[in-house]
Parts: structure tokens; C-alpha cells; sequence
């Protein structure tokens, strides 16, 4: 009778600590989730410049060759300014009939030949020179002026720095305001792809020939580059 009782009470005591087990639920960690954003001011280093020749003709080869003898003319020019081959590529090579439809019927136009050169100035004081010596040679159409920074690792790293210690700030303002302290660090995103923000200006190269002598008028100005961060900590 005595072993049926002892058995009886721990079984009971087996269910009642089961019963215990399951019926306690894990406690729900505390967090906190803030943004900080980070920018930091950066000179640019170099430049780049898209010029280009159009010619026309009412027979292709003539606008071609045409086109070639300026752009030797213009690329000549680039170089002598200070631009190493290098740092020139050719991004645009076409050729089309610029035909027009009048009362519905077409009309035959000249051929127009487009040569387009991608100029990388690596000394942003040059970008003025480069681009009087293009218009001079020849360069009937000139666009995309940009200015950027060559390397931006230094400036993303202070970016990011800043970014992550104004969302620190604001997470012990917001936790100590609620009597709380913030604890480690959960999770960490940045939510873009921090780099240079790149200024684009074009410029008309009729307006710029029609300066005469005059120097085109060129500022670089500065540029920003940022980071955004999302941090998530655990509350103490």
C-alpha cells in the first residue's frame, strides 16, 4: 500500500511539474529601433565631360570624313590641354538620314554623322582649359559636366561614423526618457549604398563659341556623400 502511494505522488509531482513547464511563457526582449543619418562635405578631385562633333552632308562618307578630320582635330586639342589618351573613350559613333515627312510623304534629308568623346579630367582646374581647347577644335556639342571624387572610402567611413552616432544618441535620449538604458546592439542596417552624389551641369557649345576669348566659366563646388543607418538595441 505504501509503494502505491509513493508512486501516486510522484506522478503527481512529474504532471504538476510539467503542468508548470509548458504553461510559462518565454519574456519578450525589450528593444529599440532608431535611424541616424551621417554627411560629410567633399572636394571634388576630377571631372568628366562628354563632347561631341555632328557634321552633315547630303553624301555619308563626306559627313564621315568630314567628322573624322574634326575629331582628330578636337581629340589633338584635348591632349594638348592636358588630357592623357588614356582618359579619352569614344561613347557615341553613329550615322542616320535626318529625313522629314511632309503631307505624308517623305522627303530624303542629309546624313549626319555623330562622333561622341567621354573626357575624364583628373585636375578639376583643367576642366576650364579642356573645354575651351574641344569648342575651338571643333566640338559642336558638349554636355554632361560632372564633377566627382575619385576615391570616397575616407569620407563614406566618416559618413557612416556620424550616422551611427547620432542614432546612438537618440536611442539613450528615448530610452533614458522612458527610465531605461540601451543595451547592445541587435541589428545594424544602412539603407543605401553610401558614395558621392555627382553634380551634373550641361552646357550648350553654341553659347560657349560665342564668347569669343573668354574663359568657360566653370565651379565645382562641393559634393556630399552620406549614409543612412537603422539600429536596433536591446533595452536594459
Amino acid at each position: 500500500m505504501k509503494e502505491i502511494l509513493k508512486t501516486a505522488g510522484l506522478f503527481f509531482a512529474a504532471c504538476t511539474l510539467f503542468s508548470c513547464t509548458i504553461n510559462k511563457s518565454a519574456e519578450t526582449p525589450r528593444t529599440i529601433t532608431v535611424s541616424g543619418k551621417g554627411t560629410v562635405s567633399a572636394e571634388p578631385d576630377q571631372a568628366a565631360i562628354v563632347v561631341s562633333v555632328v557634321t552633315q552632308e547630303w553624301i555619308a562618307k563626306q559627313a564621315s570624313d568630314e567628322n573624322a578630320v574634326t575629331m582628330a582635330k578636337v581629340r589633338d586639342a584635348v591632349i594638348a590641354a592636358g588630357i592623357t589618351p588614356d582618359d579619352i573613350a569614344t561613347t557615341d559613333y553613329n550615322i542616320n538620314r535626318q529625313d522629314t515627312w511632309v503631307n505624308g510623304r517623305n522627303w530624303p534629308g542629309k546624313y549626319q554623322v555623330r562622333n561622341s568623346l567621354n573626357i575624364t579630367i583628373k585636375n578639376t582646374n583643367l576642366a576650364s582649359t579642356v573645354i575651351d581647347a574641344a569648342v575651338a577644335a571643333g566640338a559642336n556639342e558638349l554636355s554632361s559636366l560632372s564633377f566627382s571624387v575619385a576615391d570616397t572610402s575616407s569620407f563614406v567611413r566618416q559618413a557612416r561614423t556620424l550616422a551611427v552616432q547620432q542614432a546612438q544618441d537618440a536611442a539613450s535620449l528615448l530610452a533614458g526618457a522612458s527610465g531605461c538604458k540601451i543595451g547592445q546592439v541587435i541589428s545594424i542596417t544602412e539603407n543605401n549604398n553610401s558614395g558621392a552624389r555627382l553634380m551634373t551641369k550641361t552646357f550648350n557649345a553654341e553659347s560657349v563659341m560665342a564668347a569669343g576669348n573668354a574663359s568657360t566659366p566653370v565651379s565645382a563646388g562641393k559634393i556630399e556623400v552620406s549614409s543612412n543607418v537603422t539600429i536596433t538595441y536591446a533595452l536594459q
